[in-house]
C-alpha cells in the first residue's frame, strides 16, 4: 500500500467519517438523554473533576513506528502498576508484534494488514467485528494525526475514549476525553499523557528495560559469525518508510562508511549494519562497499527477527543510528546510542540514557517533521544533518568512549 496516499485518504476521508460519526452520536445523544461524545469544539471537561472510567480492560492503538512502541511501554507500564489486573490489548501492524509480546505489558496483541488496500479491507472488517464485541472499558489512542485510529476507537462502544486533540488535525472529535497535544515534552512523556483522565499517569515517564538472557545474546553472535569477544559497534544507516521527496532524517551513507572504517582500523570493532527491506539492504551494501576494511564489517540486514535485533543491540558496545527504531530499541537495552537529528529534535524524540551522544545543529529551519505536517516536508536539501561531519562524530565518540581514544583523536567533542 502506498503509505503516503494512505496519509491523505485517512486525513481527508477520515474527516468526513468523524465529523459523520460525532453528529450522529449527537443526535443520538439528544434522542435519548446521554451523550456519548463533546460537543464538536470542546477543549476542556464539562467539570475538571471529570476522571476517565477506572480502565480495566483496554485497548490501545498505535500503527506505526516500532520507535513509537518503544516509547509507549512507559505509559503501559503506568496503567499495570495502577492495578495489575488491568487488562491491555494492543491494536498495531504485523511488525510490532513481538516486541509487544516480549515486553510482557499486554495481555494480547491485534493486527490490522496495510501490505495492500484489499488486505488492509479484509483485515479491518474482521477486526470491526472483534473490537465490538470483546467489551472494551477503555481506549488510549495513541496516535498523532491519524483519524482512522478514533474511527475505531469509537466503534469499540468504550465508554472512556482517550486521545489526542493535535492542533490542525480535527480528530479529536469522537473522543470522551481529547488530551491536548503539544511538541513540549519527550514523547514518552507526551504519551504518558494519555493516562492523565484515569490518573494512572507518571510524570517524568521512567524508563522500561528488557532484560536480555545470556543465551540469546551468545545466539545472535553465533547466527552473526561474531566472537563473543569482540567488540561490537551496531549502524543503522536506513530510516524506515520514506514520505519525503528524499530521505531526510538519513546521514549520508558515506559518513557512516568512514566511521565504521576508523573504529574497525583503530580498535579492531566488529561493525554490524543493521536493516530491513530492499531500500535498506541496498544503503547497507552501499555503506559496506566504501569501506576499506569490508572484512570487518557484515550485514544484518534481513537476517535477524525484531528479538534478535535487540539481543544484537544488547551485546553492542555502542549503536550509531538515525532517528529511527533501532535508536529507540537501543535504549530499551542500556546500550548507549550515538544519534543523528536534524530535521527532528532531540528534545523530543532523541535517546535518554546518560552516556547516549546526540548530533544536533539546531538550524532556524529545524525541525520540519511534526505530527502537525503529518512528517512530512517539503524539504530537499537537508543541510541539517550535512552539516554534521565524520570528524566531530569521531571526536565526540573518542570523548565519551575513552577506550575507543587515541593519539590522533582529540577529547575534546564537538557537537
Amino acid at each position: 500500500m502506498n503509505l503516503r496516499l494512505a496519509r491523505y485518504i485517512d486525513r481527508w476521508v477520515g474527516f468526513t467519517i468523524c465529523f459523520a460519526l460525532w453528529l450522529a452520536a449527537r443526535v443520538y445523544g439528544v434522542l435519548t438523554g446521554r451523550q456519548t461524545v463533546p460537543p464538536l469544539l470542546a477543549t476542556t471537561p464539562a467539570d475538571p473533576a471529570d476522571r476517565a472510567v477506572a480502565p480495566r480492560r483496554v485497548l490501545a492503538i498505535k500503527f506505526y513506528g516500532l520507535g513509537n512502541i518503544a516509547m509507549i511501554l512507559p505509559t503501559l507500564h503506568a496503567l499495570r502498576q495502577g492495578d495489575p489486573d488491568t487488562r491491555i490489548d494492543f491494536l498495531t501492524l504485523p511488525g510490532n508484534v513481538s516486541l509487544l509480546r516480549r515486553s510482557g505489558l499486554v495481555s494480547d496483541v491485534l493486527t490490522v494488514e496495510v501490505s495492500s488496500f484489499a488486505s488492509f479491507v479484509r483485515s479491518a472488517m474482521a477486526l470491526a467485528h472483534r473490537l465490538r464485541r470483546t467489551g472494551y472499558d477503555s481506549v488510549l489512542d495513541f496516535e498523532q494525526f491519524m483519524k482512522l485510529s478514533g474511527i475505531l476507537a469509537f466503534w469499540t462502544g468504550a465508554r472512556s475514549r482517550v486521545g489526542f486533540n493535535t492542533e490542525g488535525q480535527a480528530r479529536g472529535w469522537l473522543y470522551t476525553h481529547r488530551v491536548a497535544y503539544a511538541d513540549t515534552d519527550h514523547m514518552a512523556d507526551i504519551f504518558m499523557r494519555t493516562a492523565l483522565p484515569s490518573s494512572r499517569a507518571i510524570l517524568p515517564a521512567p524508563r522500561v528495560r528488557l532484560d536480555v538472557e545470556a543465551e540469546a545474546r551468545a545466539q545472535v553472535l553465533a547466527k552473526l559469525g561474531i566472537g563473543t569477544d569482540e567488540l561490537v559497534v551496531t549502524m543503522h544507516v536506513g530510516t524506515g518508510p520514506n514520505y519525503d521527496k528524499i530521505a531526510l532524517k538519513r546521514w549520508d551513507v558515506e559518513r557512516f562508511a568512514a566511521v565504521a572504517d576508523e573504529l574497525a582500523s583503530r580498535h579492531g570493532a566488529r561493525i554490524v549494519f543493521t536493516g530491513v527491506g530492499a531500500e535498506e539492504a541496498s544503503l547497507v551494501d552501499e555503506a559496506l562497499r566504501g569501506m576499506r576494511l569490508r572484512e570487518r564489517a557484515l550485514s544484518a540486514c534481513d537476517r535477524i527477527s525484531v528479538l534478535e535485533l535487540v539481543a544484537l543491540l544488547a551485546v553492542s558496545r555502542f549503536v550509531v543510528s538515525n532517528d529511527t527504531s533501532v535508536m529507540h530499541l537501543t535504549g530499551l537495552v542500556g546500550t548507549p546510542v550515538v544519534a543523528f537529528f536534524g530535521p527532528t529534535e532531540p528534545r523530543i524524540y532523541g535517546p535518554r540514557g546518560d552516556d547516549d551522544l546526540v548530533f544536533y545543529k539546531s538550524l532556524f529551519c529545524s525541525p520540519c517533521l511534526s505530527n502537525y505536517n503529518l512528517k512530512m516536508s517539503r524539504c530537499v536539501n537537508p543541510v541539517c544533518m550535512r552539516a554534521i561531519t565524520v570528524d566531530e562524530v569521531l571526536r565526540g565518540i573518542a570523548s565519551r568512549f575513552p577506550e575507543t581514544a587515541n593519539a590522533d583523536v582529540s577529547r575534546a567533542a564537538s557537537l
